[in-house]
Order: C-alpha cells, then sequence, then structure tokens
C-alpha cells in the first residue's frame, strides 16, 4: 500500500469505535425493548447495522457460536475495516487533487 498514512488510519478508527459505542447501546436497548423514539436513538440504532458489516453479516453464524468471545473483537476488525477503507479513500483523493 503505497502513500500509507497511519495517523489518518488512527485518527479514523478511533472515530468509528467511538461511533460504535453509542450504536451498539441503543441497538441493545431496541432488542430488549427499551428504545426510545427520539431521532437520535433511531439514528445510532441504524447506524449500527452499517458497522457490524463485514464480520457480523457474513459471518453471524459463527459469531453466534462464539458468543461475546467473537461478537466484541469483530466489532473491533469492523472498526479497523472501516479505519483502513477511510484512509485509502483520503489516500485517493489527496492523490487526485495533487
Amino acid at each position: 500500500m503505497k502513500n500509507y498514512n497511519s495517523h489518518t488510519f488512527m485518527v479514523a478508527t478511533i472515530f468509528f469505535g467511538m461511533l460504535l459505542v453509542p450504536s451498539f447501546f441503543a441497538a441493545w436497548a431496541q432488542d430488549v425493548g427499551r428504545q426510545d423514539t427520539n431521532l437520535m436513538s433511531r439514528a445510532f440504532t441504524g447506524f449500527f447495522n452499517i458497522l457490524r458489516f463485514p464480520t457480523h453479516t457474513l459471518f453471524w453464524s459463527v459469531i453466534v457460536k462464539g458468543g461475546a468471545l467473537l461478537f466484541f473483537p469483530g466489532l473491533l476488525i469492523n472498526c479497523l475495516f472501516y479505519g483502513l477503507l477511510t484512509e485509502r479513500l483520503y489516500s485517493i483523493i489527496k492523490r487526485w487533487k495533487k
């Protein structure tokens, strides 16, 4: 990977991790039937469906069998995936502007 920027990767990964926490709790509240009906709560619940891709979407049957030992590391892998995707997009856009 040419022109890899580790700082951008770390910032993007932390950003997605910080978004994952409230979206996880909003989705959990919806699952147990205690979700508020305000716009922010519904937005975070919908955002969790995006953040759970790719591991929880593609490998759900494996994650369910593994329990929490696979669930939370899978979310971490997702954050790393979105951090890498963001870094690559940022690098491409930066190269196009030159």
